[in-house]
């Protein structure tokens, strides 16, 4: 049976150019792509979109999303500019470039209080990055591990690019039984969805040893059991008739440090699903992507000051290319489609290489370079083969 994936890069403001992109695509599918695609997927800026999508919104609603809120996100351009005031206080002056506080009020006025366990015509994939246990986290709407989070927050998770913003502080909660332990051990009945780092606060419930309290020093997992090595001695011993609950802990950053393209994420979890390869069709879709080149004598000479400005495009730009190849050569032939085009290159539109410039002006040329690339003959048959393919 035809398993159909859309997935949507990060790129920062032009998250514009793919849901103008996205516009196109309505018209020519016909009917809402939450209705259309079994799964969507997104990382930073392409989770915003996956979730206004999942949501029900139309992609000229995310594309008026953001015309009218790209200021209260980004709301200066310059590091010294007095605005900026109250983040170098807080943060110290080589801090994040801007607080979090005006892209977590225009989520919460898109998406409100409701939680990835609500979104239920398709199924949504979002991609975050942990610094604390350094491990990619995958947000998903068909497993109990984050289904409580609200979308509004999910977004954050996955768009706290760093130099951009600050990483994102989130908590959860495990619980359950415990099996046995030892005077500074203890081992879960269930194999749990947690991260193995250390300092997670267990806390006994009900049972014997109920009320003790105890920091995890080491945390081992493999496939047949967890054992946890506590920071200080138990008082009384927990046993097979005590709970606990177990408060995980995470530093979240933009899942485009590894994954800015998240398709070979959706294809891997459509696999894990159960679909067969031959059945998943896959749609990606690009932000755009600004080449200009950095010539040999540069890159051979330049030390950390050089490329520190750089260094954080190239990689995300490696790693949405890399995915992009990895999900092409695995999928059937005529079952993936990138949609994807140089902004400096492809048109005499004048568009700046900065994610975060939301000029008027900048906004509405990186509207019409999505519009003319989408508006292609080739362009717009590849679409049209892909939807037939994918029937």
């Amino acid at each position: 049976m035809t398993f159909r994936i859309l997935s949507l890069d990060g790129g920062g403001i032009w998250g514009i150019v793919s849901s103008t992109m996205l516009v196109a695509l309505e018209k020519l599918v016909g009917t809402p792509l939450n209705e259309y695609f079994d799964l969507i997927a997104g990382t930073s800026t392409g989770s915003i979109i996956a979730c206004g999508l999942s949501e029900g919104n139309s992609a000229q609603e995310l594309v008026n999303l953001y015309q009218k809120n790209g200021t209260a996100i980004f709301p200066y351009t310059s590091l010294f500019s007095p605005q900026r005031l109250p983040v170098a206080l807080k943060y110290g002056i080589l801090g994040p470039k801007y607080s979090p506080e005006g892209l977590e009020k225009v989520l919460k006025s898109q998406f409100g209080n409701k939680k990835i366990s609500e979104i239920t015509k398709s199924k949504l994939l979002i991609i975050a990055y942990d610094t604390l246990s350094r491990q990619p986290i995958f947000l998903k709407n068909w497993r109990s591990r984050f289904m409580d989070l609200t979308l509004w927050e999910a977004c954050v998770c996955s768009s706290a690019a760093p130099t951009f913003f600050p990483a994102h502080y989130l908590t959860r909660k495990e619980g359950g039984l415990v099996a046995s332990a030892t005077s500074d051990t203890i081992c879960f009945a269930e194999i749990l969805n947690v991260d193995t780092y250390n300092q997670m606060q267990l806390s006994i419930l009900s049972g014997k040893g109920a009320g003790q309290i105890r920091n995890i020093s080491n945390f081992q997992k493999t496939r047949q059991k967890q054992i946890a090595f506590i920071d200080s001695p138990w008082v009384v011993i927990p046993d097979h008739t005590s709970t606990y609950s177990l408060k995980v802990e995470y530093s979240l950053i933009d899942g485009g440090v590894g994954a800015n393209n998240p398709t070979a994420c959706a294809i891997a979890e459509a696999l894990r699903l159960g679909h067969a390869l031959k059945d998943i069709h896959v749609l990606s879709v690009g932000t755009g992507i600004f080449t200009q080149a950095i010539p040999f004598l540069e890159a051979s000479r330049w030390g950390i000051l050089n490329w520190a400005t750089a260094i954080s495009n190239v990689l995300i730009d490696a790693s949405s290319d890399i995915n992009d190849y990895i999900s092409e050569q695995v999928s059937y032939d005529g079952q993936y489609l990138r949609l994807q085009f140089r902004l400096d290159r492809e048109s005499s539109i004048k568009i700046t290489n900065k994610i975060d410039d939301v000029s008027p002006e900048n906004l509405q040329n990186l509207i019409m370079v999505a519009n003319d690339y989408i508006s292609q003959p080739y362009i717009i048959q590849n679409i049209k083969d892909f939807v037939a393919q994918a029937k």
